[in-house]
């Protein structure tokens, strides 16, 4: 092919193969927003359920304030605790916790736990109640920054009460605080 016929040839096929690769990334956005849209009407056809109004009915899923959170987290001393072990491997474990206005105490030994804490992890905890013959229960999340207490933030929240008690035997010197920047609740009647 002549340079000319190659100049005369070009611009005609690269403007071509743009409008197809336009019409083609075209399509493929309008698909994915429907995807989004789809997904947002079945989540808020969920949450829509969820916030229902009246007296509750058998199965139904309410959603809890934060006061009703921080009432349940206090009111019990286990829950589960989920954070990164290490590269792409998570973990979940139960713990032993107590709560210090909003956040989540909990004792450590030295382990994974703690270098999550150290690496101040993203984390989530979890603190339920179910009855699985009435099938009704209720589930807190909170999810949060953890990091690693020195001995001073240690003192600070024994005044005030706020000392996780370990079940598990052996030496857990090492505190873990959880600052929650969400937490959430469900009720099932």
């Amino acid at each position: 092919m002549s340079i000319a016929r190659f100049l005369m040839w070009a611009p005609r096929n690269a403007l071509a193969l743009a409008e197809q690769s336009t019409r083609g990334a075209l399509s493929n956005a309008l698909q994915a927003a429907q995807e989004v849209l789809d997904s947002v009407a079945e989540r808020t056809a969920l949450t829509d359920a969820v916030q229902r109004d009246g007296e509750p009915e058998p199965g139904d899923l309410r959603r809890l304030s934060r006061a009703e959170c921080l009432d349940l987290l206090g009111s019990r001393q286990v829950g589960r605790l989920a954070y990164v072990a290490r590269a792409g491997v998570p973990d979940i474990v139960p713990v032993n916790y107590a709560v210090d206005g909003e956040d989540v105490l909990i004792r450590s030994g030295p382990g994974p736990k703690l270098q999550a804490a150290e690496r101040r992890e993203l984390v989530a905890f979890e603190v339920d109640d179910i009855d699985e013959e009435g099938r009704t229960g209720w589930s807190v999340v909170v999810v949060g920054r953890a990091h690693k207490l020195t001995s001073a933030e240690q003192g600070s929240h024994v005044a005030r009460g706020a000392v996780p008690q370990p079940w598990a035997s052996g030496t857990r010197r090492h505190e873990i605080r959880i600052s929650p920047k969400r937490i959430d609740g469900r009720r099932l009647t």
